[in-house]
């Protein structure tokens, strides 16, 4: 039986094999191409924890998620089968007070124009913002403009739903001492995951004190020294960055933070590279949302090329060109 007949047994998206889908599902924004056996559309959680366990029942086989399809390292590619959740799995919910629910398959311009009605915004978004989808911005741990100050997704992600390899869900929340207690002593694979990693942690301590980098910015995934501070034991710090290794996010409560009405910029000019480490050193104490730095045949290029820019972002030349003066 075809590999396609078989999911449609207990899946209630839609299905495809054809060539044409395929194709589309092999690339991602990366220069890389590796072409599915499958593309699936689930409906709901429901369809996703049956294709995990069907999965784990049929060795050989595997399923990778898909949101927007942004990424830039091949993180959406599978040779086997790919599942969008970008159709179905998008709903965001409303805001109660600085925190908001969504799916992972909402596109993050759909989900900033919903948390500005209410003034807030989720500060970590990535030059993409108009393009990507909040499961990718999860499953690299994204980081933009902004991150400066105010740091990573890994921040923002307050809880989780995930689905594991036994194919059921798990709301993921951080746990004080006595809860993470009880839930090792679960004795279930709920409990084991648990269990396995606080032993982990706890055995090699000190190895993970010395690896963690010292640096503003790491999206490298697997920051176990992040998960257990000694008070409180976060999974979600794992899961953030992992990439989808780890499960299946099927929903997140994000942290938002107020929208400034007003921002300012400064722009320096420099005769030469040697000059700019003692500047921004100087400039890094007063806490800047971002600094971005180009030399002049950068900005030749951006010149020569804004016209076309402006043209596939439907805007006239002249008003887009003025968004780019301080």
């Amino acid at each position: 039986m075809k590999l396609a007949e078989e999911i449609r047994k207990f899946f209630k998206g839609e299905v495809y094999d054809d060539e044409l889908t395929l194709k589309k599902y092999s690339r991602d924004a990366s220069l890389f191409e590796v072409k599915p056996k499958l593309v699936v559309f689930p409906k709901d959680t429901d369809d996703l924890k049956a294709l995990v366990k069907w999965i784990g029942d049929n060795p050989g086989h595997s399923v990778t998620v898909r949101a927007a399809g942004s990424d830039m390292t091949g993180g959406p590619l599978n040779e086997s089968i790919i599942a969008d959740i970008t159709k179905y799995m998008n709903h965001i919910g409303e805001s109660y007070g600085a925190e908001i629910t969504v799916q992972p398959g909402a596109y993050y311009r759909d989900f900033e124009k919903k948390t500005l009605e209410k003034g807030l915004i989720l500060p970590c978004f990535p030059a993409s913002k108009n393009l990507c989808a909040l499961g990718g911005m999860i499953s690299n741990n994204c980081a933009g403009e902004r991150t400066l100050r105010y740091g990573k997704m890994e921040n923002y992600v307050l809880g989780s739903k995930i689905i594991f390899s036994n194919g059921k869900e798990y709301l993921i929340r951080p746990l004080n001492k006595t809860e993470l207690e009880v839930k090792m002593a679960q004795e279930d694979f709920e409990g084991n995951i648990y269990k396995n990693l606080f032993e982990l942690i706890e055995k090699n301590r000190e190895i993970l004190d010395q690896a963690k980098p010292k640096i503003s910015k790491n999206s490298a995934g697997y920051y176990l020294w992040n998960i257990w501070n000694g008070e409180i034991f976060d999974l979600n710090k794992l899961i953030v960055g992992s990439q989808g290794t780890f499960g299946i996010v099927t929903e997140a409560k994000i942290k938002l933070i107020p929208e400034k009405a007003y921002h300012d910029m400064i722009a320096l000019f420099f005769q030469s590279w040697n000059e700019l480490p003692q500047v921004v050193n100087a400039i890094l104490p007063y806490g800047p949302e971002s600094l971005e730095t180009f030399d002049d045949e950068t900005l030749k290029l951006g010149i020569r090329f804004m016209p076309e820019i402006a043209k596939r972002a439907n805007s006239n030349f002249f008003s887009f060109a003025l968004k780019f003066i301080p």
